[in-house]
């Protein structure tokens, strides 16, 4: 008579592959997870609401404490490069 082994909880099971229905189901979630991660992003719920300060717009003549004033700047020439020191060997 053959007597049995005990069953060792420490082993491992024999590998048996995912069948292709239950890898279809994963791909098909791992997609979807994918596509509402993205959606979710690019359009959070509930909208994003913007607040527009209450800035009046500048009259003629008004260069400050309005929108849509000018500013003048100073456009001024790039100085020449300082000479290389190894420029002379």
């Amino acid at each position: 008579m053959k007597q049995e082994e005990p069953y060792n909880a420490l082993e491992a099971d024999p590998y048996r592959p995912v069948s292709l229905r239950r890898r279809l189901l994963i791909g098909l979630l791992a997609i979807a997870t994918a596509i509402t991660v993205v959606l979710t992003l690019l359009y959070p719920p509930g909208g994003i609401k913007r607040h527009r300060p209450a800035v009046p717009v500048c009259s003629d003549g008004q260069g400050e404490g309005c929108v849509g004033g000018r500013v003048e700047l100073i456009n001024m020439a790039p100085e020449p490069p300082a000479e290389a020191a190894s420029a002379s060997r």
